[in-house]
């Protein structure tokens, strides 16, 4: 077994640190926004995976730069906990993409009530003129 980490710690630690300082800042811009910038559901589920990206960056770091192959206990356990970590991630993006398209089909039959309402309206108005002979 290869006593050395899979890569150099120097090179590992620093794009960790600032990969976590990216994704702190877009937990807060998360947070901050307003029901009008993103939808509370969408909202939650970025939260959520959000946290779990705080949770397998330093992880999958330490798999990285400082765990080495040769103490394999360790070893697996940071990698199975970092898979698991990226699998939950990749479920909460699907369950992201679901919500986007129940949004996206709300805001359309929103969209088609108005319209039909506007329509009634409309050829209501037309057979009131039609009935005082204004063609």
């Amino acid at each position: 077994m290869d006593p050395h980490p899979i890569a150099p710690a120097w090179l590992v630690l620093p794009i960790a640190a600032v990969a976590l300082i990216l994704q702190a800042g877009y937990l807060i811009a998360i947070n901050d926004a307003t029901p009008e910038q993103m939808p509370p559901s969408r909202k939650r589920i970025r939260i959520a995976s959000g946290w779990l990206s705080m949770f397998a960056i330093p992880l999958s770091a330490y798999g990285f730069g400082l765990a080495s192959p040769s103490s394999a206990g360790t070893f697996t356990i940071i990698w199975m906990l970092v898979i698991g970590l990226i699998g939950a991630i990749v479920f909460l993006a699907v369950l992201d993409a679901m919500n986007t398209m129940r949004l996206h089909r709300s805001e359309g039959d929103q969209v088609h009530k108005e319209l039909r309402e506007k329509l009634r309206r409309d050829l209501d108005e037309m057979r009131e003129q039609r009935e005082r002979g204004n063609p």
